[in-house]
């Protein structure tokens, strides 16, 4: 067990005045130099089809460093996703399948995260390697027919407001506000809104309002 000394805990800081300002300054000429991908994407839009070219934007702005990459990805994502709110944190590597997302003020994505058709509330938190799928069924299970072949079916996977995803759990249903998925966790039933969840597949650990089981 780790000694007292070895735990650092850090509190939230606010922003002065004007740090945001030079935030802001640095997000507007962030917008100017992302102008050369979203051509490039307007256009390969019109040969490879819009989610297609939007994919391959997503995953080359997402192998940018830094905060260079971090504020190219806000800009870009700004631009093209059905919504996208101010101060997202987008991580290195992280990737969407689709501009079909909408994703909420605040809302943090970590590194080697990926995302498809979904819904990020404000101030969701996704840890490292997160994967927010498109429903649980995009390809059907037909005999006798490739998988890449058959009917497939994407359906928008909603995360509620504030809520938290651990390390490396994989999203393919609702998910409600203020809940808490533990790190490794595969969710394909709905998660209620502030209960905790953890497991393969993942079952609620502890209800909203309720005491936690395995600490009785």
């Amino acid at each position: 067990m780790a000694a007292e000394s070895d735990v650092e805990r850090i509190a939230p800081g606010e922003r002065s005045p004007g740090a945001m300002a030079f935030k802001r300054l640095v997000q507007a000429l962030a917008f100017v130099a992302v102008l050369p991908h979203l051509a490039i994407y307007r256009v390969a839009a019109l040969f490879l089809g819009r989610d297609r070219a939007f994919g391959n934007a997503s995953e080359g702005l997402g192998r940018v460093p830094g905060m260079r990459g971090l504020y190219l990805r806000q800009a870009f994502y700004r631009a093209t996703l059905e919504h996208c709110g101010r101060d997202v944190y987008f991580g290195w590597l992280c990737a969407f399948s689709t501009p079909r997302a909408r994703i909420g003020e605040g809302a943090y994505v970590g590194r080697r995260c990926g995302l498809g058709r979904v819904t990020l509330g404000p101030g969701v938190m996704l840890a490292d390697g997160v994967q927010v799928l498109s429903g649980a069924r995009q390809h059907g299970t037909e005999s006798g027919r490739a998988y890449r072949e058959q009917t497939r079916e994407y359906r928008r996977v909603e995360i509620g407001a504030g809520a938290w995803l651990g390390a490396g759990a994989v999203v393919m249903a609702d998910v409600g506000e203020h809940a808490v998925v533990g790190a490794g966790a595969v969710v394909n039933r709905p998660i209620d809104s502030r209960a905790v969840a953890g497991g393969v597949p993942a079952r609620v650990i502890r209800p909203a309002g309720g005491d936690d089981p395995q600490s009785a």
